[in-house]
């Protein structure tokens, strides 16, 4: 099977904040309201790690065009505190979805995930649930957050 997405770590390919930030910023634009491109991008380079959580990842075509990102971050989900860390942020660039890019996200996530330790992932998500189901995730909670009914997700990473 050929290789949909390469995925790296934003530590290696911190280039690509910029354009990240900005797909955020537009994507979720209730969510980050008046918070300027500048902290977004901040944010970012915060999660541009290696060996530790925040850990950032994005998603390369075979020449070099970002298809997208995702991150994991072990700072609570207020509407779910009790869980952690999540796989947060996925997000795949308008043309370039249903080709697979989101799926090699999430199994890179998961694969840091392993590497750091980590045994267990969490998604919340109202329009990915598709997503992470075909991905192998559980769906087993939903909470209200900000007017919107979210799935809860879990999967072993290991």
């Amino acid at each position: 099977m050929t290789e949909v997405a390469i995925v790296r770590l934003l530590a290696d390919a911190q280039a690509s904040i910029p354009a990240i930030a900005g797909w955020y910023k537009s994507e979720w634009a209730g969510w980050f309201g008046d918070t300027p491109p500048e902290e977004i991008e901040t944010d970012f380079r915060n999660a541009a790690n290696r060996d530790r959580l925040p850990l950032a990842l994005a998603a390369f075509d075979k020449a070099s065009t970002l298809l997208g990102a995702c991150s994991i971050r072990d700072d609570p989900f207020e509407p779910y505190p009790h869980a952690s860390p999540w796989l947060r942020g996925l997000y795949v660039h308008t043309p370039f979805r249903g080709e697979g890019v989101a799926d090699a996200l999430i199994r890179a996530a998961c694969d840091h995930a392993k590497r750091l330790q980590i045994p267990r992932l969490y998604a919340a998500t109202h329009s990915a649930i598709g997503t992470f189901e075909r991905a192998g995730w559980l769906g087993f909670d939903q909470v209200q957050h900000d007017g919107q009914a979210l799935t809860i997700f879990a999967t072993r990473t290991g």
